[in-house]
């Protein structure tokens, strides 16, 4: 079992970890933010969650990223685009 954590490019506000994780869990971005701030206010933790918070936004790929390596969706690259026929241009 993979966990298969990600980050986001879009709504991110510093590096898309927190959004990446309410897209996992299909949470509002908002709520994973609030209980974020919330344990770094309330809890005896600050470093550790900055600490993890770091580590992610270092070591977890993009979503979009990861999307276009899996299925292809990424920009053609040029060895793999198809021959012109130059008879098509006389």
């Amino acid at each position: 079992m993979s966990i298969d954590l990600y980050k986001v490019r879009q709504g991110k506000i510093l590096s898309g970890v927190l959004a990446g994780l309410a897209h996992k869990l299909g949470w509002e971005a908002w709520v994973t933010r609030a209980i974020f701030i919330a344990g770094l206010l309330l809890g005896r933790s600050f470093l550790l969650l900055v600490a993890l918070y770091v580590v992610a936004a270092y070591f977890l790929p993009f979503k979009e990223d990861r999307d276009a390596e899996r299925y292809g969706t990424g920009p053609r690259k040029i060895k793999d685009a198809e021959k012109i026929n130059k008879s098509w241009f006389r």
